[in-house]
């Protein structure tokens, strides 16, 4: 209280011309027809753009919780897919007996931090090991693959994108099933190449390219992109392909980590087999 009076007694001249100034304004206001028009209008105005500030503000913040709601609604979507669930037949001397038990979980997660200039690219996600997230778990977006879980601390986690010189994942075209590699050739970052489909193989420009399956990381038949360009050269076995990739990793904001419950047991196996090789 003493600070505030000192600091009254001190600027005194200063507050008594602002208050006079005030009273001043105050008097014109009320006795002077044009000004009050002037100011009524200007206030009416300010009025009129903070309202539509908060408005914006309100309509961002709404937006911004039904997109969450949407993400979440979109894993469990995932999640009751047939390709996410694993197909556990037991025949008995009467019948075929079906089941089907979940294979894959999905969790969403949002984008952090992004690159897609570098001959290596990689994107953070604010998930981690709190979330059950770990190595080697598929990433995809909305529209289609994005990467691979690469390292994950508590709270994130590192994906090696599909713009990545390591990035080779098993892919097949969906009319004829027919498997190669995807790779990327470090130049644009909304074209890859798909290597080892055979010449013999029918492929046009347009068809569509999903995940194989052959893989413990991604579900089957998740979307890559379409056939954008085929380039046929002399003496190879292969067709040369360009694939125009489905999801936009420029802008992308939201993604779903891939979890295979029985990734595990697939890769032991592998691994005893290759062993006694």
């Amino acid at each position: 209280m003493q600070n505030l009076i000192r600091l009254l007694i001190k600027h005194n001249s200063l507050f008594l011309f602002l208050f006079l100034e005030i009273v001043c304004l105050i008097l014109i206001i009320n006795f002077n027809r044009e000004q009050s028009k002037i100011f009524t209008a200007t206030s009416n105005a300010f009025s009129g753009w903070m309202y539509n500030i908060t408005n914006r503000v309100t309509r961002i913040r709404g937006i911004s919780d039904e997109l969450n709601k949407v993400t979440k609604n979109n894993a469990e979507l995932f999640e009751r897919l047939e390709v996410s669930k694993f197909n556990n037949i037991i025949v008995s001397d009467t019948a075929y007996n079906q089941e089907y038990l979940p294979q894959y979980k999905y969790v969403e997660a949002e984008v952090v931090n992004n690159t897609t200039n570098r001959p290596n690219n990689y994107l953070t996600i604010n998930r981690g090991k709190n979330h059950k997230i770990k190595k080697n778990c598929a990433v995809i977006g909305g529209n289609g693959i994005v990467g691979i879980v690469l390292a994950s601390n508590e709270k994130y986690s590192i994906i090696m994108s599909l713009l990545h010189q390591q990035t080779k994942i098993s892919v097949a075209t969906k009319k004829a099933g027919f498997f190669g590699s995807l790779i990327w050739s470090g130049t644009n970052s909304t074209i890859m190449d798909v290597e080892a489909i055979p010449k013999h193989a029918a492929v046009e420009i347009g068809d569509t390219i999903v995940t194989s399956g052959y893989s413990s990381m991604f579900p089957k038949e998740i979307i890559v992109g379409v056939i954008d360009k085929i380039e046929e050269e002399k003496g190879s076995p292969f067709h040369k392909i360009k694939v125009k990739l489905s999801e936009d990793l420029n802008r992308i904001k939201h993604v779903y980590v891939v979890q295979n419950l029985f990734q595990d047991d697939q890769l032991q196996l592998e691994k005893e087999i290759i062993n006694e090789q």
